[in-house]
C-alpha cells in the first residue's frame, strides 16, 4: 500500500512526461527510485525493534521479511540508477561511466548518492549467506550497519531534486511521515531505550557457570529484571561493557525461567563473543534489549506440548520446560552429536522427572530426517495425539525444517509449529 501511495503521489503531481524514448527511462528510473525508498523505509522500521512489531509478528519473521525487502530495494535502486543515469548522460553524450563521473565531480547531492549507492552493494554483497558464514556475527553485523549510513547519503537528492518532493504538499508530509516513523523507530527503540535501561535495570554479571558439555552459563542479576517482563523460551541481546565486548549486542535465549532479580543464558563458546564469555567478572555491567520472539506458552493453540532442541538451540527449551504446567502432558526430545556435548542434560532429566515429561534423547549421525539413521519412525510414535499439541523447536535450521515438516505430515497444525531460528 505504501509503494502504491509513492506511486500515486508522483502520477497526481503531474511531473510525468514520456514524450520522449529518454523521458521513458527517466520516469523509469524516479518510479523505480520511490518505490526502493519505500521499502527500505520499511526495512529500516522492521529492524527497529519497536514492541508493536514484534507482538505483531515476531522478532524472527520481521527479519525474515526485512531480508527480502532489502533483496528487491536493491535492484530497484540499481535500475533507478541505471535509468537515470542512462536518461541524463545521453544527451550530453556521456555514457554510464562518463555519466556517473560527472554526477560525483559536478553534483553534490546525486554524487553522495552515488556513494551510497557504492556501499550498498558492499553491504548486500557481505549479506548473501556464502559469503557472511565467512566471518563472525560481529564482523558481519558491523558491516550491515552500514546500510544506515548508505540510507543517509541518498536521502538528501531525493528533495532537492526529486520533483515530486517540490511540487506536491501532500507527497512531502508522506515521506517525511515515513522517514520520522522509520527512523524515529530505531533512535527510540534501538539507541534511547537501550540507554534508559543501562542506567534504569543495574544489571550485573553475578556468576558465570562452566558446564562439563563445555557450555557456560553466565547469570545476571539487577533490581530491574521485572520491568524486563521476560518470558520463558524469549531471547534478548545483550551488551556486557567490558574493553572487548562493549561495542557488540549479541542475542541469546533465556536458559532459565526468569527468577525475581535473576536472568540467566547459556552458551557455546564458538564465535570471539560466546568465547568471551567464560572470562567475565562478577560485577560487570551488562545492557540489554528486549526482550524479543514469540517462543513462548503465549504464544500456543494447541493441548499438548512438544519441545525439542538440538545442540545450545536446548537453552529456550529447557526453559519453557521448566514453566510448563504439571497437569499437560509433555514429551521433550534432546538432539546432540553426542551424550557428553548436550547442554544442559542434568538440568533437563531432571525437570522431566519432576514433572513426569517424557524425555527422548537422540545422538550420533543424522539420518534423512531430524533423527539418527537409525531410528526409523515419527514424531507420532513418540507423541500420540500429535496433531493437537503445540511443538517449540530450536536448532540448526534444517534440522528443525525436518521437524517441523514431520509435525506438519504427522497431522499437526502449521500455527502450532513455533520457531527460534538459530542462524544468522
Amino acid at each position: 500500500m505504501l509503494c502504491i501511495a509513492a506511486v500515486g503521489f508522483f502520477l497526481a503531481s503531474g511531473s510525468l512526461s514520456v514524450t520522449a524514448p529518454l523521458a521513458v527511462f527517466e520516469e523509469a528510473g524516479r518510479v523505480t527510485g520511490l518505490v526502493a525508498t519505500v521499502l527500505l523505509l520499511v526495512q529500516v522500521a522492521l529492524a527497529s525493534r519497536a514492541p508493536w512489531i514484534e507482538r505483531t509478528i515476531g522478532h524472527d519473521y520481521a527479519l525474515v521479511v526485512h531480508g527480502k525487502l532489502g533483496k528487491a530495494a536493491f535492484l530497484l535502486l540499481l535500475a533507478h540508477a541505471t535509468l537515470l543515469t542512462i536518461s541524463w548522460g545521453a544527451p550530453e553524450g556521456r555514457g554510464i561511466p562518463a555519466q556517473t563521473v560527472y554526477f560525483v565531480t559536478h553534483e553534490k547531492w546525486i554524487g553522495l548518492s552515488v556513494l551510497g549507492l557504492v556501499v550498498f552493494v558492499v553491504v548486500v554483497l557481505t549479506s548473501v549467506t556464502a559469503a557472511r558464514r565467512r566471518w563472525p556475527y560481529e564482523t558481519w553485523h558491523a558491516i550491515h550497519l552500514l546500510a544506515y549510513i548508505a540510507i543517509a547519503l541518498s536521502v538528501p537528492h531525493q528533495f532537492t531534486d526529486g520533483t515530486t518532493f517540490v511540487v506536491s504538499r501532500p507527497a512531502t508530509w508522506f515521506w517525511i511521515a515515513l522517514y520520522t516513523i522509520a527512523f524515529g523507530s530505531l533512535l527510540i527503540w534501538r539507541v534511547m531505550v537501550p540507554v534508559r535501561r543501562v542506567f534504569r535495570n543495574r544489571l550485573t554479571v553475578s556468576r558465570v557457570d562452566r558446564h562439563k558439555d563445555g557450555s557456560v552459563s553466565v547469570i545476571m542479576s539487577g533490581h530491574g529484571v521485572n520491568r524486563l517482563q521476560a518470558r520463558s523460551g524469549q531471547f534478548i541481546l545483550w551488551r556486557f561493557w567490558t574493553r572487548d565486548l562493549w561495542m557488540t549486542a549479541n542475542p541469546y535465549s533465556l536458559s532459565a525461567s526468569p527468577a525475581a532479580h535473576a536472568l540467566r543464558i547459556t552458551v557455546k563458546p564458538r564465535g570471539d563473543h560466546s568465547a568471551a564469555l567464560v572470562h567475565l567478572r562478577p560485577g560487570t555491567r551488562v545492557s540489554v534489549a528486549g526482550p524479543y520472539g514469540v517462543f513462548h506458552h503465549g504464544a500456543r493453540v494447541g493441548r499438548g506440548l512438544v519441545l525439542a532442541g538440538a545442540g545450545i538451540g536446548i537453552t529456550p527449551v529447557r526453559a519453557l520446560l521448566e514453566t510448563a504446567d504439571p497437569a499437560e502432558r509433555v514429551t521433550v526430545i534432546v538432539r546432540a552429536r553426542s551424550e557428553a556435548e548436550a547442554p544442559l542434560l542434568d538440568e533437563i532429566r531432571a525437570l522431566c522427572g519432576a514433572r513426569g515429561a517424557e524425555l527422548y534423547e537422540f545422538y550420533g549421525r543424522r539420518g534423512n530426517g531430524w533423527a539418527p539413521a537409525d531410528f526409523g519412525g515419527t514424531m507420532r510414535d513418540l507423541m500420540p495425539g500429535i496433531e493437537h499439541a503445540d511443538l517449540f523447536v530450536c536448532g540448526p535450521v534444517d534440522w528443525a525444517d525436518a521437524m517441523a515438516a514431520d509435525a506438519v505430515a504427522c497431522g499437526m497444525s502449521t500455527a502450532a509449529v513455533h520457531r527460534e531460528k538459530f542462524d544468522w
